[in-house]
């Protein structure tokens, strides 16, 4: 088992690489993507970049040595994981269950966070967030009041408007926090994660 910090430039680079994952040529696709529900499955990919998974490139080299990666699981854990062919573990593709793993600081590997703010998303200090933050978004549209939706921070800056995000369902890139927030009747709250240092196996 070994200590690897969270390196949010590669987190982020993974992000605007694969936002549009419909102009991204299906032999330089790593994961399986599922276009109706693929929030917190990309989430977890930039993540896994952040922690060192990915090997950063688009050439058909790197493309094989990525997908080597993620078959042997590198810097993924025994229940967070995911795959090219199917969309993984319920810890990897589920907002909630993602939260509630990344912030258990008594599992010994996988990703670590800490929550950093939550409330109104209107009503954030955007001078809190960071690049390679998850900011998850209560969708009232799905369950009222549970977490539903998630975006990766490429961007920080002092407003909304100067945060930008990246995120599947629906493909965003480089999107402004301030489009979610004008619809606080949509996305009623917001909570931010921030990830640290971590133990992986591989």
């Amino acid at each position: 088992m070994q200590l690897f910090s969270y390196q949010p430039v590669a987190g982020g680079a993974y992000a605007q690489g694969y936002a549009n994952s419909a102009l991204v040529p299906p032999e330089l696709r790593l994961f399986y993507v599922d276009a109706n529900d693929d929030c917190t499955n990309f989430i977890s990919q930039c993540v896994w970049a952040g922690y060192g998974g990915w090997l950063p490139g688009f050439t058909s080299e790197t493309v094989s040595g990525n997908l080597a990666r993620i078959a042997g699981r590198v810097r993924q854990s025994a229940l967070w994981f995911g795959s090219h062919s199917y969309i993984g573990s319920n810890r990897w593709c589920r907002v909630e269950e993602f939260y509630h793993y990344c912030t258990d600081t008594t599992k010994s590997t996988g990703p670590r966070a800490a929550k950093i703010a939550e409330g109104p998303l209107g009503g954030l200090d955007a001078s809190l967030i960071a690049p390679g933050d998850v900011i998850q978004l209560v969708v009232t549209s799905y369950t009222p009041d549970r977490y539903g939706h998630g975006l990766y921070v490429t961007q920080a800056g002092g407003t909304l408007d100067d945060t930008l995000i990246c995120s599947h369902t629906l493909d965003r890139l480089d999107e402004p926090l301030s489009w979610f927030a004008q619809y606080p009747d949509v996305y009623s709250r917001a909570r931010v994660l921030r990830f640290e240092p971590a133990s992986f196996e591989k």
